[in-house]
Order: structure tokens, then sequence, then C-alpha cells
């Protein structure tokens, strides 16, 4: 029996939700959304036990997440990176962390190569709408093109001078479904706890992911 964290209850979290429960029927799900609407909309998925709690993802996480949290994963279903904005919430928080754009070597990566206002990237290996089932094979199901060298290894075997590279898989738990254990965030940060200069935050599954630049000041 697993305990499952699910950030956000729109379509991606009660998909998770749903999918999740027929495949463990004795798993526990805590859902959290900033809004009662949404989070209204999950009762009755599962027949698993599922707590609601009304709240905004990322600050949820930085107030709830540590050692002895109960999660085995955490899902992230809203449309933010989600370990990213931990971060600044949480463990960097007053700290002398500031975001800095991701470098333009890692546009090349991806065909699909999207930068956010914060110089962010967020990367696809698909130009065309994913079925929202996709089982992540090594080859895609739409087009036939070769998947074999996953995102999150590409990304974590980058070799650019001046940059540290954090990359946290998102490992397929059920049919279009993402996620990662709690622990992978807390190395996270106890491994910046000990870096500085330019660091890249990203996250990935195999075709899809979001880097973020963070730059630790010193001297301040």
């Amino acid at each position: 029996m697993a305990r499952y964290l699910i950030l956000g209850s729109g379509k991606f979290g009660r998909l998770a939700l749903e999918r999740l429960s027929k495949e463990d029927a004795q798993a526990g799900f805590l859902v959290v959304d900033r809004s009662p609407q949404a989070l209204q909309a999950a009762r009755g998925l599962s027949a698993a036990p599922v707590e609601l709690v009304e709240a905004e993802a990322a600050a949820y996480l930085a107030a709830s997440l540590q050692d002895s949290s109960p999660w085995d994963w955490i899902i992230p279903a809203v449309p933010v990176h989600v370990a990213f904005s931990w971060l600044r919430q949480g463990p960097l928080a007053g700290q002398n962390w500031e975001t800095v754009a991701v470098p333009p070597e890692l546009t090349t990566l991806t065909p699909v190569a999207v930068r956010g206002r914060d110089g962010e990237l967020y990367l696809s290996r698909a130009s065309h709408l994913c079925p929202d089932d996709c089982s992540e094979p090594q080859e895609c199901p739409i087009t036939g093109e070769s998947r074999e060298t996953p995102l999150y290894a590409e990304l974590a075997a980058l070799d650019l001078p001046g940059y540290i590279i954090e990359v946290i898989k998102s490992r397929q738990l059920a049919p279009g479904v993402g996620g990662y254990p709690p622990g992978r965030l807390l190395a996270l940060a106890r491994d910046l706890v000990r870096l500085a200069g330019k660091i890249l935050v990203a996250t990935a599954c195999r075709c899809h992911g979001v880097v973020h630049g963070l730059e630790r000041r010193t001297g301040r």
C-alpha cells in the first residue's frame, strides 16, 4: 500500500487519482488544490481513502514536507514547476539565491523549447498533443520516433561550463501519471546547501521537462 500526495485537482490530478486507485485499492491519497470546486470534483473518484486539502500546492509542500512525511510519492499536477517553487518558498526562502535565465544551449535539446517569464525552459520532444495515457515507450506511439534515451538522462549528462545541473526524474506510476519520491526533493535541498554559483534545476520524464536556473550570490 502506497501513500500519494497529489498536487492539483484539475484534469490531470483527477486522472492520477482514478488511475492510481485502480492499480492499488489499498492506497491512500492526499489531494491539494487551492480551488474548492476542483477538490469537490475529485470526490467519489476513488474507492481508496482520499483526504482533500484546500491550499496552494507549493506553499503546502513547503510547510509540510519533511523526513517524517508519510507520502511515498508526490504527483505534481499543477501548471508550475513544483520542485523549483518548493525550493523558493521552502528551503531557499530568505537566502541569497536568485532566479537566472536558463542558458540558450538547452533550447537545442528538443524540437519544442519555450522560454517562460522567469527565464525557465519548457522542453518537449513532441510537437503534437500526446495521449493522456501514454506509457512512455522507447518509440513514440504517434510518430514512431525513437525515445530510447530519456530526456531526464540527457539533461543529467549535460556538461555546461559554469553550471551544475540537478535533475529530478519523473517516474511513471500509472499510464500518463508521473511522480517522484519526497526524499528526492529533500536530497535536492541538501545538495543546494553545499553549492554556490549557477544551478539548473530540472524535472523531466522521458519526453518532457522543465528547467529553472538559480544562482547563489556570495558575500551578501
